[in-house]
């Protein structure tokens, strides 16, 4: 599948992207070839694809309730700390 200079603009107005002639004549060749290079795994046969039977699970750490305060090295280091929480200035008024 070749990707077009037009469809590149199409998605970089989407993406609220500026692109210039020569950035967008470059990203449509990168695409191209990154198109191209999923359509040749495509071809490869599923005996190569088959997963290993025997591989074993992966292995979960247990699952442990811990305490969720943030710790004395972090209240130490914030600027302002008060009753378990972090005192930032006020960001919404009533005026």
């Amino acid at each position: 599948m070749r990707i077009d200079p037009a469809l590149v603009s199409k998605v970089a107005v989407l993406a609220a992207l500026e692109l210039s002639d020569a950035e967008r004549d470059a990203m449509a060749g990168q695409l191209t070839r990154i198109v191209e290079h999923f359509e040749a795994l495509r071809e490869l046969p599923e005996s190569l694809l088959a997963g290993d039977s025997a591989a074993l699970p992966t292995p979960l750490r247990a699952d442990v309730a811990r305490d969720g305060s943030p710790g004395a090295l972090v209240e130490a280091n914030a600027p302002a700390f008060a009753h378990g929480h972090f005192v930032v200035p006020r960001v919404v008024t009533r005026d």
